[in-house]
Order: structure tokens, then C-alpha cells, then sequence
């Protein structure tokens, strides 16, 4: 059977996890007098499948780009706006800490200290890490960084310029063909049908490891099988 899907090759891929812990666990199982040899088949059937897998965890990183990550990109997303908050708290800390509660430069960047309510995202937040953000360039700002006795305004300075430069680069529109993110999706597919195989051929080498203990096959859950999410259709490549 061959992978159509991302959603498959995800799951693969957990279960693959799932099948080097029972492999491990039946190596330990065995008495090691006497079964060097068949701990040593386990052993391989564990190396092989996590090179594949590591091989599918690449290529799925690579695919980002791909509609069936879109709720990925939402997340990470997400979260990089949540640093862009934190690095903006962080410069008022690091004001009140370094200066003093009561420094002028607080009233001059901040032109309010409602975090928890930028937390919630949404226009009116980021509009308030906008304005700090050209409040930050202003003459003022620029030349107290320049000063030695605000050496430490520039590292918190340039915490809050990368972390809004991170979340820009996330949310920048996707340039890519359809041929592209073919090219993607089919990268993953064949590395997970690779993995798929590594995973037949562990079965096997587990069914003859374990011969000669009826039921531990069963009792490890190496004769477990991964959930199938094949859709009705495959997306088209176009769609989101």
C-alpha cells in the first residue's frame, strides 16, 4: 500500500515512534544468553526505521509550504506573535530594572502597559506593538542606545526587532508553484512509503527475534498497524 497523504505520512511517522519503543522494549525482554543474535535483529529493525523516519520529519519540514500545514502556520504564527509580546514586556522590565520604574524612557515607548490585553491579538494589539515599534526609532531612543550608560537598551532593542521580524517572515504569502508543492507533497510521500517498508520488513525480523515467545509480538504491540486517514479524494494542489 502507498502513502497518498500527508495526513498518512504523519501518522506513519507517530507510529513509527511507537514501533522503536516496542523494539526496544522486546530487546530488553530477551534474556541476552542465548539471543545475541536475535537482539541484534531487533537492533537493526530499530536503526533502519529511525533513519526513515528521520528522513519523512525532514521532507515534512521542507513541505511547510503545503496547504495541509496551513493550521501549523496559524499556530507558529500565533506563537511568534505571542514573542513579539513577550520581547516588548521584556524592554519594559529591562527599563524598570536597568533605569527605574519612574524612567522617562517608559512614557516615551510604551503608550500603555495593557499586556494581557495585547496577548489576545487581534487589530487593536497589534497596533499598540506597532506603535512601539516607531516609538523605538524615534531620535530620542536612538541616541540613549548610543550611550554607555544605557548599554543595556540596545540587546532589548534588538530582541523586540527580531521577534517582529520573525513573525513578518511567517506571515509572508507563500511563493509557489503548483509544480512546487507537487514536487513537496511527493517528496513526503515517497519517503514515508520508505518508511512503510522499513516498518514491514521490522515486523518480520520481530516475528522471527520472537519465535520462540508466543504472544510477546502481541503483548509489545509489534503486530500493531498504523490508523489509515486516507480522505475520499486527495486535495488538488491549489486548494487551501
Amino acid at each position: 500500500m502507498q502513502t497518498q497523504t500527508i495526513a498518512e505520512a504523519k501518522e506513519l511517522l507517530s507510529f513509527s515512534l511507537q514501533i522503536q519503543v516496542a523494539l526496544r522494549a522486546a530487546q530488553e525482554r530477551l534474556p541476552a544468553t542465548d539471543h545475541d543474535e536475535e537482539r541484534s535483529w531487533l537492533a537493526a529493525a530499530g536503526r533502519r526505521i529511525r533513519a526513515c523516519a528521520d528522513e519523512v520529519e525532514a521532507a515534512l519540514a521542507d513541505a511547510i509550504a503545503l496547504p495541509e500545514f496551513e493550521s501549523e502556520r496559524q499556530a507558529r504564527a500565533r506563537a511568534l506573535f505571542e514573542a513579539w509580546v513577550d520581547a516588548a514586556e521584556g524592554l519594559l522590565i529591562g527599563l524598570s530594572t536597568h533605569a527605574s520604574p519612574q524612567s522617562p524612557l517608559i512614557e516615551v515607548l510604551f503608550p500603555h502597559q495593557k499586556f494581557d490585553r495585547a496577548r489576545r491579538g487581534g487589530a487593536t494589539a497589534r497596533a499598540f506593538l506597532l506603535e512601539i515599534e516607531k516609538r523605538r526609532h524615534t531620535a530620542y531612543i536612538v541616541r540613549l542606545s548610543g550611550e554607555p550608560e544605557y548599554a543595556f537598551l540596545p540587546p532589548l532593542l534588538e530582541q523586540l526587532d527580531g521577534a517582529k521580524q520573525a513573525l513578518e517572515r511567517q506571515e509572508e504569502p507563500i511563493q509557489a508553484s503548483d509544480e512546487e508543492l507537487a514536487a513537496l507533497r511527493g517528496a513526503v510521500l515517497a519517503r514515508a512509503d520508505t518508511l512503510r517498508t522499513a516498518l514491514g520488513r521490522a515486523r518480520l525480523l520481530a516475528e522471527a527475534a520472537l519465535l520462540e515467545h508466543p504472544g510477546w509480538l502481541t503483548d509489545l504491540g509489534l503486530d500493531a498497524k498504523p490508523r489509515s486517514k486516507r480522505p475520499s479524494r486527495a486535495p488538488a494542489p491549489s486548494e487551501s
